[in-house]
């Protein structure tokens, strides 16, 4: 991280001299105005002034008795003798930060103002609140309904995983031991300058650069989800796992082992007012089993979606 020291500029309010400097120009050469430290601000790119051991350290003070900005180094007034013991701070410009094309970026959550930004993410952010509206909308608002059980059916399934080659990509300072390195790539360093005012007619230029991490797309052995076995029926079928086949077992390549097993059971329901296919999914045999074809029920149904609470279900009186 480099650093460089420049002079802020500011424009005389009296005869409208533009682009003097915070610490050559204490007053306007022009019209003997004295300098405004509020008025003060980072020059253009093109236009930065040096400062090489400027004597001026630390933020400008205002004399408390004629208001004009004096070097914190001094102890008296320049301009008309007073004391600076009392003097207070003057007002800095707030720190700004560049990206390597020179544009400022805003700092987070502030809208850009030029060109649209500010509408762009006003925008976005319309259409976030809009979306998670709308899920929370389909999630509760619902209405009373009946329904009627009307059929069973469950299904069950296995993952069925194979010790197989992978290609992969991550920083290669994580790359798994035994992993086969395929590609590297060192993406290029982002940096940006921070420009930082110091309230003494000057401002302070930070260069901060990010460091490149390396990245190695890399092929390794590993277990990895090959298939997935499936076994389905009705309430008239006593459920049962899937018959898995294995093409060979242990740990090589091409090898296979079960993995995670999934049981499904669901009940169906038509909505008595609409005639309407509903339906509900339980983890447990039992409870599914408890809920007998023809039984009614009284529930929520969701205004959108039409999908059916079923944690509302309670029987029909």
């Amino acid at each position: 991280m480099s650093e460089k020291t420049y002079e802020m500029m500011w424009d005389c309010e009296y005869c409208s001299t533009p682009k003097l400097l915070g610490v050559t120009h204490r007053h306007c050469p022009e019209c003997g105005a004295p300098q405004n430290p509020e008025k003060r601000y980072f020059p253009p790119e093109d236009q930065k002034v040096a400062v090489q051991d400027h004597k001026f350290v630390g933020a400008d003070l205002n004399c408390p008795a004629c208001g004009h900005a004096q070097s914190a180094a001094a102890k008296c007034c320049a301009n008309c003798g007073s004391p600076l013991g009392d003097g207070k701070a003057v007002a800095r410009q707030a720190e700004q930060v560049f990206g390597a094309d020179g544009q400022r970026i805003p700092p987070p959550g502030q809208q850009e103002k030029k060109g649209g930004g500010g509408k762009i993410f006003a925008i976005i952010g319309v259409l976030i609140l809009g979306i998670v509206g709308f899920f929370v909308v389909r999630a509760f608002w619902t209405k009373a309904a009946g329904v009627e059980v009307t059929g069973h059916r469950w299904e069950r399934q296995i993952e069925i995983e194979r010790y197989d080659e992978f290609e992969e990509r991550s920083a290669c300072k994580d790359v798994p031991s035994g992993a086969d390195i395929v590609k590297r790539s060192k993406p290029e360093k982002v940096c940006k300058t921070r420009k930082i005012d110091q309230g003494d007619g000057t401002f302070k230029e930070k260069e901060e650069c990010s460091k490149p991490v390396e990245q190695c797309t890399y092929k390794v052995l590993k277990w990895g989800v090959a298939r997935t076995e499936k076994e389905k029926g009705d309430i008239d079928d006593e459920p049962t796992w899937p018959k898995v086949k294995l093409k060979k077992t242990g740990k090589c390549e091409g090898c296979e082992r079960e993995g995670d097993k999934r049981e499904l059971y669901i009940v169906e329901f038509v909505n008595t007012d609409n005639k309407d296919e509903l339906s509900c999914t339980f983890s447990k045999e039992k409870e599914w089993k408890s809920y007998a074809v023809g039984d009614r029920y009284a529930g929520e149904v969701r205004v959108m979606g039409g999908g059916l609470d079923c944690d509302s279900l309670k029987p029909a009186k």
